[in-house]
């Protein structure tokens, strides 16, 4: 009897078990959100311009109407432009021109969320962040208040992705959004593109200008840098960056700064360097990198506060650009190129520390660095930085060496 009452036990045990296995199952099965692609509007490009400059473009009465709502609270300070995804099929117009793959509303006001849930106005179905390729913030509008106000919505929201691109633009950043590739490709995933190609792009900046990284910055109080983007006749393009303080619009850097702040980081893996030939100077040598090692080290001895630099370059001689004929196996004439782009990489170098220095930016954020090598002295220092930075000379040392000279001699 007792074996039986054991065994009737254990099977209402298992029984148990396996409905309530069934039970949660039905729970956890599929999304409680779930809501199908075709009814989601996905954001591909946020665009954000001042306000003001956006109204006085607008001729048109009724447009204006459209893109507003009654605020109770502040002035309208920003306009807000969406660039959304066509789902439907993509077909060639007359000619065989490539069809829209986007369209585009705005607003204006000032809390983008505000800004966003009042444009379901103009959209019949939700409005899906989480495949945001690109914000492009207009100088003017950053210069309203600063970057930080502009960005944390997106920092908030957890549709956002971090690793979207940030893109500062001196011009109209709603022209931007309303870009049709020629590709066919929508236009966030174009930006997208540009930004990724920095690897090859020693005029582009690097992977650090996502929404993530400049977060960490701007928590912590350090400077950086945001890839400038320009377009021109229906023609965009992203070279140089903007050079942040804080959250503070301080200036731009051209593409040869920009050249210089990667060889600092140490960023540059794959970079086109064109130097003097070292015998005919009127014609060039192209060094093409696919090695790059750097080590900033600060030194302080006694009073005198200084950082050094080493480089370490590898790479091939990409093109030779000049009138005479040179045999680029003999050892002397190569390591006098070598020597060449060595030269070349540290005037780039230490031009462009100085131009960080005239600005009053530290966007390597070698103050860390000197704390972390001299905690003691950097107590001492701290609240003087500001006064000693843009004195603090910069030591470069570069070693290059050329693997390769190409297929042919």
């Amino acid at each position: 009897m007792f074996y039986r009452r054991k065994a009737l036990t254990e099977m209402a045990l298992k029984i148990l078990a396996a409905a309530m296995s069934i039970f949660i199952s039905f729970l956890t099965a599929g999304c409680w959100d779930l809501k199908e692609t075709q009814d989601r509007n996905f954001v591909l490009i946020a665009a954000i311009d001042d306000a003001a400059i956006a109204k006085k473009s607008a001729s048109e009465d009724e447009k204006a109407r459209i893109q507003t709502f009654v605020q109770k609270y502040g002035a309208k300070e920003y306009m807000l432009s969406l660039q959304i995804l066509k789902l439907a099929k993509s077909e060639s117009k007359g000619g065989g021109a490539q069809a829209e793959r986007t369209f585009v509303i705005s607003n204006t006001g000032k809390p983008l969320f505000e800004m966003v849930r009042d444009m379901l106005g103009q959209s019949s179905k939700s409005l899906y962040f989480e495949h945001l390729a690109a914000v492009v913030v207009s100088e003017a509008a950053v210069k309203k208040n600063g970057l930080q106000p502009i960005l944390d919505f997106f920092r908030r929201d957890p549709e956002m992705r971090w690793r979207t691109r940030i893109f500062i633009t001196p011009g109209d950043a709603l022209a931007i959004a309303k870009y049709n590739p020629p590709s066919g490709e929508p236009g966030g995933r174009y930006l997208e593109g540009l930004a990724k190609n920095n690897k090859r792009d020693i005029h582009i900046a690097g992977l650090k200008n996502d929404i993530g990284y400049i977060t960490q910055a701007i928590d912590n109080g350090a400077d950086y840098t945001i890839p400038r983007l320009d377009y021109t006749d229906n023609v965009p393009k992203v070279g140089g960056v903007a050079l942040f303080k804080k959250d503070r619009l301080v200036g731009y850097a051209d593409e040869y700064i920009t050249s210089g702040l990667k060889f600092i980081y140490g960023t540059e893996k794959s970079a086109v360097i064109p130097v003097k030939c070292p015998i005919h100077p009127d014609d060039e040598v192209v060094f093409e990198l696919f090695k790059h090692e750097t080590k900033i080290v600060p030194h302080i001895e006694g009073e005198n506060i200084y950082f050094t630099l080493a480089i370490t370059m590898q790479g091939n001689i990409g093109e030779f650009d000049c009138k005479y004929q040179h045999n680029l196996h003999d050892y002397a004439f190569l390591h006098s190129v070598e020597q060449a782009i060595a030269a070349e990489v540290s005037q780039n170098a230490q031009e462009t520390w100085k131009f960080e220095q005239q600005l009053g930016i530290d966007t390597y954020n070698v103050k860390t660095t000197l704390k972390g090598y001299h905690p003691f002295e950097w107590q001492k220092i701290k609240d003087r930085w500001e006064e000693i930075y843009p004195s603090v000379p910069l030591i470069v040392s570069v070693n290059v060496t050329i693997r390769a000279v190409g297929e042919h001699d």
